[in-house]
């Protein structure tokens, strides 16, 4: 079967070769705003916030560049209990004639290893969908057979796993957002499309002085027979209410960080990349907005969370 969908082995080479960091039916797709978006990656961020909380998530990647990646997410993070936390999550991908939707629900449990130190470990449940367009595109051989229907997913389930450990100022987490294969009803081309990924990441929020404060963060994706991926950000907060950072995915882009806390509940953030590989001949700029909503502000006492994950 590997020669007779070699168009499309083709077709899916120039995807990744064009933006490795989206890999659509791949796995979950990659914001820079990791504050935001670890609970995509990882369900043992579920309940690990200091408030429940709502976000928003939309990316627009290489402005003008035609089938560029558009990805917007919702995310939902909750503290049942005093250990157990639950998170929701929802995201349409589209990449080319790639068409991804996927909705998950988190579950963690939160243990208290020492007076400084807990540990999160997460289950996740997901349910998606993948389309790809093959009709859409153009081929060197007219009325190619295999070219000429959608490839089907159907509705597809999976499974994933995080651990998480994490203190007043550091944390270290560790996931497989995906364990299946993805098949396709209606074509064998699991070959192309399989890559399950694992991430790592470890961050933390530091006092500069009275006014400021810092957030480093670094996150490392693994997907087989793929480059690895290696983000790193660096964000400084004035007075826990303005945001101002860089960060840098090697080899990829570069991009800065712009955010405000609105109030106790609202905060908005904007994130501007610049890629610094040969697609800067194509397309400038990438664009990410999220919105976030906390649900409690005004009941912190309930418990008592890293402030760096909100």
């Amino acid at each position: 079967m590997k020669n007779n969908f070699s168009n499309i082995a083709y077709f899916f080479c120039l995807v990744f070769t064009v933006n490795a960091s989206s890999l659509n039916a791949q796995s979950d797709p990659s914001f820079r705003r990791n504050q935001f978006s670890a609970l995509l990656v990882n369900p043992a961020q579920a309940g690990a916030n200091a408030q429940d909380n709502v976000s928003l998530l939309a990316s627009k990647s290489y402005v003008g560049f035609t089938g560029a990646p558009k990805t917007i997410a919702g995310i939902g993070n909750f503290r049942l209990f005093k250990n157990f936390g639950l998170g929701v999550s929802a995201f349409n991908d589209q990449l080319g004639p790639i068409n991804t939707t996927r909705a998950s629900i988190d579950f963690a449990y939160h243990l208290k290893l020492s007076s400084k130190w807990k540990m999160s470990v997460g289950l996740r449940g997901s349910a998606s969908s993948i389309n790809i367009d093959l009709p859409s595109l153009t081929t060197t051989q007219l009325q190619d057979p295999h070219m000429q229907s959608v490839l089907s997913s159907g509705t597809s389930f999976d499974a994933g796993w995080g651990l998480l450990v994490y203190s007043k100022n550091l944390y270290f987490g560790l996931s497989q957002p995906r364990l299946m294969n993805t098949k396709f009803i209606n074509a064998n081309v699991t070959d192309y499309v399989e890559g399950k990924s694992f991430v790592s990441y470890v961050g933390g929020d530091f006092n500069l002085n009275k006014l400021w404060s810092i957030r480093p963060v670094a996150m490392v994706r693994y997907v087989k027979a793929l480059p690895t991926m290696i983000d790193v950000s660096a964000t400084f907060s004035y007075k826990s209410m303005l945001d101002l950072g860089l960060n840098y995915q090697y080899g990829s882009n570069v991009g800065l960080i712009v955010g405000h806390e609105v109030n106790n509940k609202l905060y908005i953030g904007y994130n501007y990349t610049y890629p610094i590989s040969s697609l800067n001949r194509i397309s400038s700029q990438s664009h990410e907005l999220v919105i976030r909503l906390k649900l409690n502000s005004n009941s912190s006492s309930k418990f008592q969370g890293p402030r760096f994950f909100n």
